[in-house]
C-alpha cells in the first residue's frame, strides 16, 4: 500500500497529464520519460520508435483535448523505491476531431494504468495504458 505522500503525489501528477490533454497533446511531453511506452483501445501501441510515435500522437493537428475528465476508484501501489502505479476509472469527454463538422462529444469509459518512475529527481510517465469499460459513445 501506497504512503498517503505517494499516493497523493502520483495522483497529482496523473491529474496534471489530464489537466494537460484538456489543452493540447504537446502539453503532456514535459511529463513523459524518452522510452515512455502507451498502449491504447482498438490495439495501438506507441513507442518513441513506432510509427507514428507517441510524440507523433501528440503534436498531430488531429489530437482532439478532453473537454472533461473524473478519475475514480484510484489505488497506487510503490514499485521499488523510485517507481509507483496507479490504477482508476477515468470517465471523460471531447469533441470530434477538428475536421468534423459534428459537435457532439464522445464520452470515454475506461480502466486505465500508469506507471511513474522517478528519473534525475523528477517523477516521469514511463507506460500508461486504457482499457475500454464500455463502448466509445458517438
Amino acid at each position: 500500500m501506497a504512503s498517503d505522500s505517494l499516493h497523493d503525489t502520483i495522483l497529482d501528477l496523473e491529474e496534471s497529464t489530464w489537466r494537460a490533454l484538456q489543452r493540447t497533446g504537446a502539453d503532456l511531453v514535459p511529463y513523459l520519460s524518452k522510452d515512455c511506452i502507451m498502449q491504447f483501445p482498438m490495439g495501438l501501441k506507441v513507442t518513441s520508435n513506432t510509427e507514428p510515435s507517441v510524440q507523433d500522437i501528440l503534436h498531430s493537428p488531429a489530437f482532439v483535448p478532453w473537454k472533461t475528465f473524473n478519475l475514480r476508484k484510484v489505488d497506487v501501489t510503490p514499485v521499488g523505491r523510485d517507481g509507483a502505479v496507479i490504477s482508476y476509472q477515468a470517465i471523460a469527454s471531447r469533441g470530434m476531431p477538428p475536421d468534423s463538422k459534428d459537435d457532439r462529444e464522445v464520452g470515454f469509459d475506461a480502466l486505465c494504468c500508469s506507471v511513474w518512475r522517478m528519473e534525475g529527481g523528477n517523477w516521469m510517465l514511463c507506460f500508461h495504458q486504457q482499457t475500454m469499460t464500455t463502448a466509445l459513445d458517438a
